[in-house]
């Protein structure tokens, strides 16, 4: 009994980590106030990862986003059947005396299929950029643990 409990425990944290399962987190030990020229996305999603009720050790200048689509593929009666997402955003990250620690263009991208449904089509994008956003937020995330422990 016990070698079928302590298998079921191995193969359970297997899968849980294999599909990037992971516990949802504030970040404690770094905080930042975020600032944009525009009303960002990209910033307001960005700001749910620090405590803002915490001292600001960091300030966050986040530019303006570039996104962009290419075609990849065609349809045999020349129409698009599939392309890329990338997603560019300037971020410069700077300290409490105003030094610069990090200027940087994160990008992503990934593939999509295109959905016969314009809708459809138009939601699958709209998610494609959001996923990417949350993507350069980890990026960004990593890189500031690192500015952190420096």
């Amino acid at each position: 009994m016990l070698k079928i409990n302590l298998l079921a425990t191995i193969i359970m944290v297997t899968i849980l980590s294999s599909c990037g399962f992971h516990t949802p987190y504030t970040n404690l030990t770094i905080n930042a106030s975020i600032t944009s020229n525009h009303n960002n996305i990209f910033a307001n999603e960005l700001q749910k990862h620090f405590n803002q009720n915490l001292h600001k050790t960091l300030v966050i200048q986040v530019g303006i986003e570039n996104q962009n689509q290419r075609t990849v593929s065609y349809t045999s009666s020349n129409e698009t059947s599939s392309y890329i997402l990338n997603l560019n955003i300037p971020i410069k990250v700077f300290n409490h005396k105003k030094k610069l620690l990090l200027s940087k263009t994160f990008s992503a991208n990934t593939y999509l299929s295109k959905i016969d449904a314009y809708q459809a089509n138009r939601l699958q994008i709209e998610e494609g950029y959001q996923q990417l956003r949350r993507l350069i937020i980890k990026q960004l995330l990593r890189r500031l643990y690192k500015l952190n422990e420096n």
